[in-house]
Parts: structure tokens; sequence; C-alpha cells
């Protein structure tokens, strides 16, 4: 037997034009693309500060009406995570969904419910009670007044939100300041 020089010999024996095309390269790219580097590098450090910068961890609401005046306050805890009814001087809405008029609810001083929010609310601690069957109900709701609606508006609510079974209500404010002198 002679000696060859050594070389590929794999799969060479084969006498099929496309496997031998295939063992030799072909003069196409390869397979195993290299990445650069230091581009994707600069791209994850991009994402992760963006990332960072978007995140609220302290519960702050992102989505305030536009014609809502909340009130000032210098003494203020972070908000948790529970639905939000927000009462601006046209319309009174829980998450952004319209409940009642806002002036309808002013004109009359009888105490009453609002029966749209009572019901949302309901649904709400039913969901609620589904998804954590284990934990006891906490009864928080965020409320979300400008600071020139009827004190009567304001009643009303929180007496629909405690007829829901939501007696805990954190009232939305600007932090900051104290009283202000407007």
């Amino acid at each position: 037997m002679p000696i060859h020089a050594p070389g590929r010999v794999l799969l060479h024996h084969i006498p099929l034009k496309f496997v031998h095309d295939r063992v030799a390269g072909g003069g196409r790219r390869a397979v195993d693309v290299s990445i650069a580097l230091i581009p994707f590098i600069d791209f994850l450090i991009t994402l992760v500060v963006f990332l960072l910068t978007s995140f609220s961890a302290s519960g702050e609401l992102l989505a305030q009406r536009p014609n809502l005046v909340m009130p000032n306050a210098s003494n203020t805890v972070d908000l948790e995570i529970a639905p939000i009814v927000a009462i601006d001087p046209q319309v009174v809405t829980l998450d952004n969904r319209r409940m009642a008029d806002t002036p309808t609810l002013a004109s009359n001083a009888q105490l009453e419910r609002i029966e749209q929010l009572v019901q949302d609310l309901e649904t709400l601690r039913r969901n609620w009670s589904v998804l954590h069957p284990r934990e006891p109900f906490p009864g928080t709701i965020i409320l979300q007044a400008d600071r020139n609606v009827d004190f009567r508006v304001v009643k009303k609510v929180m007496f629909s939100a405690a007829q829901a079974g939501y007696t805990n209500v954190s009232f939305a404010v600007n932090q900051g300041g104290g009283a202000s002198s407007e």
C-alpha cells in the first residue's frame, strides 16, 4: 500500500457529486456566522438602560387624566396596585371606564350609591378572589380626585366603594408641597 500525503479524506471516497461539493465547501458561506461582539454588547447596554429608566417600581400613576388637578401633600407613601377611581369635573371613571357624571352627582345632596361603580368593583373583587384564593382580600382602592370637585361627589364614591367591599381608600396626590396658595 503506497503512502499518501496527509489531507482531507473524510467522505471523499463517495462518488456522488453533491457529497463532494459539500465536503469541499463548494464556495458557499459557512453555516456558523460570527456575530460582531462589541456592537451586540452596546445594543444590550442601551436596552438595559432604557428599561431601567422606564421602569416604575414605586407604583406611581403613569396615566393621569388630562383635566384632573390633584392636590399636593407633604406626607406621602408609595401606592400599591389597586383599582383607580378618577374624579374630574366632568366624569367619574374606574380604570378609565366611565361610571357617572360628576355634575349630576354634585347636584343631589343625598348620599346614594353609584350602581355602575359598585357592580364593577364587585366584579373586580370576585376576579381578585379567583386569582388569589388563599389570601384575604385587601379592599384597597386608589382615589384620584380633582381638588376642585365637590366633596359630596367624593363621599358618594367612597360610600359606593365601601358598599362593594373596598374599605381601604388611598388618595392619589402630587408629592411635594403641603397647602398651595390656589
